[in-house]
């Protein structure tokens, strides 16, 4: 069992400090010596315990569900511990081959009310996110980034590069942009990786549920009850992923919504959204759309991610380089290089590729970089292209590539990290 001994608000009230003791075979899922925490970039002191528990709660559930350990805590809102009825219903549904269980325990239900009708958005910088923002410019959105989810907690290069750009960025608010940091990625082993197929826990479980429930602090001090977190795929996805129109819009306390926005769009609707936006209002707009160590600049132009983006905005009849991207020369080749003989393709990488083959298909015009001839003819070659018989090729391969240098990296991390500095 894992038992919540006490919960703390620390740094002047911006952080809360969970100190919790774990029994059994629950403890070698959890990093012993890194214990859950969230800091804000302001004091939330003042949060009710029963919303107080709610990021750690949002985070530890699920590894209870999976592992199938009880939690034991003092106090919780009435309408959280009805979401996570909901929630764990929905997992049983995405994983039927797991044995999900797993039961919280506590001493009192609080019924909370949050004063206010302020709406928020969950903010990368990438195209999900911007597009989310352009729709609901009028609303005037806090906007909230979390350090710890896509960059690494030590990575503070990375970070401050990140806000120096919300900075540059004439869209954004400021004086309404937070910054949360939390160790959501680092509080647990290696082990509940291990507990989903084909491994990815974050991508396949944590990630919505995590995102949202670090909000809860600031929804009551801001009375936001409009929360907002961007849809990265439509209903056409039907594999497992942690964040959905199932999963994001079942997490709720008190009188908050949540909305997991944009699920209606396609990427290449999202480009067509942002461009629109964009031509018609004096704004310009930098997407971020990758995290390669390579990068330099907003993004590294190179990854099939990047590709993928900037085809679209060719696509849309926008100039990359005006979004934040830095062609290469080669930028057409490196496209053909993602569906060669030795490729790796998932369904869900199949499913981005092909939502930008059925616009190239649609579209009489777009971008030209440098010759209209040669890249029409390119633009056609990869419309045509058969991605089915690409999909899940090298699937056996992949896995077990996967899972060699995932725990060779969480074994012997030291060894793992001279393997990729001789690689580079």
């Amino acid at each position: 069992m894992l038992k919540l001994n006490n919960l703390t608000f620390e740094n002047d009230g911006k952080k809360i400090s969970y100190s919790y003791d774990i029994e059994g075979h629950a403890k070698s899922y959890f990093a012993l010596n890194k214990p859950f925490y969230v800091l804000y970039d302001q004091d939330i002191s003042k949060t009710p315990l029963s919303l107080a528990i709610i990021p750690l709660l949002s985070n530890i559930m699920p590894i209870s569900w999976f592992v199938g350990f009880d939690v034991y805590i003092d106090e919780i809102d009435e309408t959280f511990y009805n979401s996570l009825l909901e929630l764990k219903k929905q997992f049983v549904k995405f994983h039927p081959n797991k044995n999900i269980q797993g039961t919280l325990h506590y001493n009192k239900i609080v019924k909370n009310k949050i004063e206010g009708t302020n709406t928020s958005l969950l903010f990368s910088g990438g195209l999900d996110s911007f597009d989310s923002l352009t729709r609901h410019y009028d609303k005037k959105p806090y906007l909230i980034s979390i350090h710890g989810a896509d960059v690494e907690i030590k990575d503070t290069v990375r970070w401050n590069e990140f806000k120096k750009f919300n900075s540059e960025e004439d869209i954004l608010d400021l004086s309404r942009l937070f910054y949360i940091e939390s160790n959501l990625r680092e509080f647990y082993t290696y082990k509940v990786d291990l507990l989903v197929d084909h491994l990815g826990w974050w991508g396949a479980v944590q990630h919505g549920m995590a995102l949202i429930g670090v909000l809860s602090p600031l929804s009551y001090k801001y009375g936001i009850t409009d929360i907002n977190i961007a849809a990265s795929a439509t209903n056409e996805i039907t594999y497992s992923w942690g964040s959905s129109p199932y999963i994001d819009e079942n997490m709720k306390w008190a009188n908050t919504t949540v909305t997991h926005d944009g699920y209606q769009f396609k990427r290449t609707d999202k480009t067509d959204n942002v461009v629109k936006f964009v031509n018609n209002t004096e704004f310009n707009i930098k997407l971020r759309v990758c995290y390669a160590d390579e990068r330099k600049g907003y993004n590294c132009n190179v990854c099939h991610k990047c590709q993928r983006t900037a085809l679209s905005l060719i696509l849309a009849g926008a100039n990359p380089n005006d979004y934040g991207f830095n062609l290469p020369k080669n930028f057409y080749e490196l496209i053909f290089m993602n569906f060669g003989e030795d490729c790796i393709m998932t369904k869900g990488i199949k499913y981005q590729w092909t939502c930008i083959q059925d616009k190239a298909l649609e579209v009489d015009t777009f971008f030209v970089l440098n010759n209209e001839e040669k890249e029409r003819e390119a633009i056609q070659r990869f419309a045509n292209l058969d991605l089915d018989s690409i999909v899940n090729k090298n699937e056996e391969k992949v896995k077990q590539k996967k899972k060699r240098n995932f725990l060779l990296r969480q074994k012997f991390p030291m060894i793992y990290n001279i393997y990729k500095k001789l690689k580079k």
